[in-house]
């Protein structure tokens, strides 16, 4: 099967950290992704789960070094890719800015979590993709177009009829399919999902949900699948990685970590959510974490979880390594 064969390949995140220089007259700087280890491996999803501001999608952007220049850095890490059909093993870090573009759609695609800023709205969706096709591949106008339209039924849209459609013209689950489409038809063999269910209704989420589960099975596709929602992860991913304010508090298999949570993050965010909260009773008051995500929590020396933790102490006002506490399962605590 394709998935079997799939799983020699590789996407490896060590020790990446993102810097953000703030702006005078404070200055100075806060890690945003903050000594990040992520393993994704082809055919598997993994799930990144957390609050707004909790650094996911900065992750996202990391990997292919698309962070916002001259306000950010990568500090350190590095980020390693092994795909079926690619003689050596890449560290996208340690490429020169002129190759980034080899890597780029053709290794690893993103999907951005609003297709409405992310298509030109002046340009039409075929030659949106083909666009991605001929800076990849020598190919001719006919040729691109097949392939375009090849892969836009593959995404449940009338290829043929939608080829000359500008974005405007189609619902927002297909401007999301369009976008899944454009970031597929080179083959990558790993693919960052940037909160691709957003902006979209319960069955046209579940629709590209579905979508994406179709073709990881099919094609073997790795996938980061970042999401602020713990619900969706649960259905769609292998593996979970729970962030706060840039920091991993916990991971593992989803259903470990969803099901038996033990982080005081982990275990919070979940009981704010009824559908996977074990304790809720219809009628009751939802339950909100106290507090909000703010820079203080970036501060290094103590938990980054620490003013709004339900277990903190004294002990919690240092900094708290990621343990692993089975050989699956990590956990950034030291009151669990």
């Amino acid at each position: 099967m394709i998935y079997t064969v799939a799983k020699t390949m590789n996407l490896e995140i060590k020790d990446l950290t993102l810097r953000l220089h703030l702006k005078k007259p404070a200055g100075g700087y806060i890690n945003v992704v903050d000594s990040i280890d992520l393993n994704v491996k082809g055919g598997e999803i993994a799930a990144v789960v957390g609050e707004s501001g909790s650094g996911k999608s900065l992750l996202g952007l990391s990997i292919l070094r698309l962070n916002p220049p001259g306000v950010s850095e990568i500090v350190s890490g590095s980020v390693k890719i092994k795909c079926l059909g690619e003689k050596d093993e890449l560290d996208i870090i340690k490429l020169y800015p002129k190759d980034l573009p080899s890597v780029r759609g053709r290794l690893i695609s993103m999907v951005f979590q609003d297709p409405n800023t992310s298509l030109n709205p002046v340009i039409k969706i075929g030659e949106q993709i083909t666009e991605a096709i001929f800076a990849h591949e020598k190919r001719d106008k006919s040729e691109a177009k097949e392939i375009a339209i090849s892969y836009l039924n593959r995404m449940n849209v009338d290829g043929r009829a939608r080829f000359n459609s500008y974005p405007h013209e189609l619902s927002g689950g297909m401007r999301q399919r369009v976008m899944i489409a454009m970031a597929m038809v080179l083959n990558p063999c790993f693919l960052i999902a940037d909160e691709p269910t957003t902006a979209l209704d319960v069955t046209t989420s579940l629709q590209v949900l579905n979508l994406i589960e179709k073709i990881r099975f099919e094609s073997g596709l790795g996938v980061i699948f970042v999401t602020h929602d713990l619900s969706i992860a649960k259905n769609i991913s292998d593996k979970v990685y729970v962030f706060y304010a840039g920091q991993v508090m916990e991971c593992g298999k989803t259903e470990e970590v969803i099901d038996n949570p033990l982080h005081p993050y982990t275990v919070s965010l979940i009981k704010s959510i009824p559908s996977l909260s074990k304790d809720y009773m219809p009628g009751q008051k939802l339950f909100a974490i106290p507090g909000y995500l703010a820079r203080d929590d970036f501060t290094p020396g103590k938990c980054r979880f620490y003013s709004r933790c339900f277990k903190k102490d004294k002990d919690c006002l240092q900094s708290i390594p990621l343990n692993d506490i089975t050989r699956e399962r990590s956990l950034r605590c030291i009151k669990v």
